[in-house]
Parts: structure tokens; C-alpha cells; sequence
């Protein structure tokens, strides 16, 4: 099936009522069965999801399998796409969710391994190991906000949302959306203060 849309690549649109256009276009033809439409629809969003997802999941083996799972619920739950909702949130509220699933799973599978192994000695240079401290605390300081608030905080963060197309993912008005974004960065710096003046 011949998918309407400019020879360029989707990310070089900049019009958005072409963007949107594009955007139908490939839904159309990916829900019709259409692979390669469904390859261009998501391609250019994939840096994007493996941002939200690794900074949930804290390693990029958890952010492959996460942003390849909501690829998977993505196709799934396309015909349901509303238009009205630009896709890319609509990517990301998908991968900030798989990436949250995936990361409680991978927690309670390590620490069941914990409690069965033997204490582990950290065997990387010290500047490594303040990174992973540092990524373990953004993690925790996330994971520790109610769901909607880091969505939101993702979305803002990592997908560079806007307000508009944060309250489009979430089902609610934008100065909900602002507020959830407004909070959780709040909640952060509390949380990360030590972190941030070092």
C-alpha cells in the first residue's frame, strides 16, 4: 500500500499541519496492515522512547526491552489512536508505562537473587560508581512520585512535550498538566537536593 507523504524522512517535516497530515496518513496505512507505514510513524520517535525508558528502567537493557514492548502495544492499540492527541505523546505515555512495568519486575527479580546470592563487591572506578549513584537516586526519586506526576514529568523531561500535548496524553487540561509538571520538578530538587549542589 502506497502511504501518501513527501519523500522526505517524517522528522524533517516541520509544517505541523503537514506533520499531522503525515502522521494520519501512516496510522491509516499501519493499522491497515502497512509494516514499513508503522516503521516511519515510530522511527523518528525512537530516541525519544529510549530516553523515558532508560531513565525509568536505570540501564539500557531495560530500555530495549521496554521501548520493544510498547513498539509491540503500540501496533496493538493503534486503531484506537485519537487524532486529536499528538502521536508522540501518545508514544510516550505507552513507553513510560512498559518502562514502569519492567522496571518493578526487573526490582523484585533482583531482589529475590539478592536475598538467594551473596554480597556483591562494586568492582568499577569511582567515577562510574557516583553515576550509577546519581542515576539510582533520579530513578528512585521518580518512581517514588505518583503515576500521572511522572508521566508528566517524562513527557516534559525527556520527550520535550509541550503542556498541550502532555494534557493530551493524560486526558486532562493543560493547566492540570502544568501543575503535574510543576509538582514533580519540585518533588525532585527536594529529593535530589545533596545531588544537585554537588
Amino acid at each position: 500500500m502506497d502511504v501518501p507523504l513527501p519523500s522526505m524522512a517524517m522528522s524533517r517535516i516541520t509544517n505541523g499541519d503537514e506533520l499531522l497530515a503525515a502522521e494520519d496518513a501512516l496510522v491509516k496505512a499501519a493499522v491497515a496492515g502497512d509494516g514499513l507505514a508503522f516503521r516511519r510513524l515510530v522511527e523518528p520517535h525512537l530516541p525519544m522512547l529510549h530516553r523515558i525508558a532508560a531513565r525509568i528502567g536505570g540501564s539500557d537493557h531495560l530500555a530495549e526491552d521496554a521501548v520493544q514492548e510498547t513498539l509491540a502495544l503500540t501496533y496493538q492499540k493503534l486503531s484506537g489512536y485519537r487524532h486529536d492527541t499528538p502521536f508522540k505523546a501518545f508514544l510516550a505515555a505507552i513507553a513510560a508505562r512498559q518502562a514502569h512495568t519492567i522496571s518493578r519486575s526487573e526490582r523484585r527479580r533482583s531482589r529475590r537473587e539478592q536475598s538467594a546470592a551473596g554480597p556483591q563487591v562494586p568492582s568499577s572506578p569511582e567515577e562510574e560508581l557516583r553515576g550509577a549513584v546519581a542515576a539510582r537516586k533520579v530513578r528512585e526519586a521518580l518512581l517514588a512520585m505518583p503515576e500521572k506526576r511522572r508521566g508528566a514529568a517524562l513527557m516534559r523531561l525527556d520527550a520535550g512535550l509541550s503542556y498541550r500535548e502532555i494534557s493530551g496524553a493524560l486526558g486532562s487540561s493543560e493547566g492540570s498538566a502544568r501543575v503535574l509538571v510543576h509538582m514533580a520538578l519540585k518533588e525532585l530538587k527536594e529529593r535530589l537536593g545533596e545531588l544537585l549542589d554537588e
